[in-house]
């Protein structure tokens, strides 16, 4: 009798180049041809689960057993459709631990997380988290934030060692300093990324005078997405709401902001593969809550000039970049060295900026 090969016997590494393509449905489906394949194929199944949340307390019910069950498998959990209060539902729901998770992608609308329960949500893996990411749901109000906060920081410095990627891609209250810490501690760190922010009080910016006291020791880092503050700009000299703008600027002389930019710039530099250097951001004037009246308002003044008087030569040696974000900022990169510049040196490289 000839006995048919099944696709048990093929070998591992076959049916590992299998899996990668088959969907989510297909490997439940596969779970239900008997025990033997529900063992082998339920690892698959559950590595990386992708989870639209529902207020429904049944359907709630139903995600606790199963990840009660099978949680122990989890490495990447991607949570949609989140609402203000349900981060904790989650953590109500599900088991005390997930052994192999690493990698974490968040997707809410405003007030989704209290600063308590993303704290609580980190420590849900200790070994060390590679990816933790959380994003705004498209059209949830731009005025909402993240909670991510003291007590979720403190968490996670927990895992600087192993971090590859961490983004809040919305406002949050993490400050300058925190975020400065994560530069100094992190040592794999492959991407930081903040955006939605207007409000230095919401945090998402650093000041230019702790960057250069600092020594970062994020030499991977490709992309880096923060507003850099407090940089004395004497040269800008327009009238700005009809006031000069020495009285709404960042105070310095223009020796002291040649300097200091040109220290930035320095620390910049060291990054090496940077392939998106995000400096501004980006304001949704089209929200009532904004506006679009006088988006003057959303500019910031006290940033990095971005010319050469200031220090960009030093930039030079980033020859990976492809986007440079400088959106909102009081930049003057019109003059004919600094479009000459652009072009020897970032040929390649897509300048976002606004009007």
């Amino acid at each position: 009798m000839i006995r048919t090969t099944t696709f048990m016997d093929l070998p591992l590494e076959v049916q590992e180049q299998v899996n990668l393509y088959l969907s989510q449905q297909d490997l439940k489906a596969c779970t239900l041809v008997c025990q033997e394949w529900r063992a082998f194929f339920s690892t698959y199944f559950w590595r990386d689960i992708n989870i639209n949340w529902s207020g429904s307390e049944a359907w709630q019910d139903s995600l606790s057993r199963a990840l009660k069950t099978s949680g122990h498998l989890v490495q990447s959990l991607n949570l949609r459709s989140m609402g203000e209060g349900d981060l904790h539902s989650f953590l109500e729901s599900c088991p005390s631990t997930f052994p192999q998770l690493t990698s974490a992608d968040i997707e809410g609308s405003e007030d989704s997380g209290e600063d308590k329960d993303i704290a609580r949500f980190i420590e849900l893996y200790s070994a060390g988290w590679k990816k933790l990411v959380f994003r705004k749901t498209e059209g949830a109000k731009s005025q909402g934030h993240f909670g991510f906060s003291h007590q979720a920081f403190e968490a996670l410095c927990k895992h600087t060692s192993t971090l590859e990627i961490f983004r809040i891609e919305f406002r949050s209250t993490l400050g300058c300093d925190q975020t400065n810490h994560l530069l100094c501690s992190a040592p794999n760190l492959k991407e930081l990324y903040f955006a939605w922010n207007w409000e230095y009080n919401f945090g998402g910016w650093m000041n230019a005078g702790g960057i250069v006291q600092s020594d970062w020791i994020c030499h991977n880092l490709e992309v880096f997405a923060c507003q850099i503050g407090e940089i004395p700009r004497p040269d800008i000299t327009r009238y700005i709401y009809d006031r000069e703008a020495d009285s709404l600027t960042y105070p310095g002389s223009r020796q002291c902001s040649i300097e200091l930019q040109r220290q930035v710039y320095s620390k910049l530099a060291k990054l090496t593969k940077l392939r998106e250097l995000r400096l501004g951001y980006v304001v949704d004037t089209t929200h009532p809550f904004y506006g679009q009246d006088d988006v003057e308002i959303y500019r910031q003044f006290d940033c990095l000039a971005m010319n050469l008087e200031s220090g960009l030569d030093l930039l030079k040696g980033l020859q990976n970049l492809r986007v440079v974000d400088l959106s909102n900022m009081e930049i003057y990169i019109d003059g004919d060295e600094e479009q000459s510049w652009f072009a020897d040196h970032w040929p390649n490289v897509s300048i976002l900026e606004t009007e």
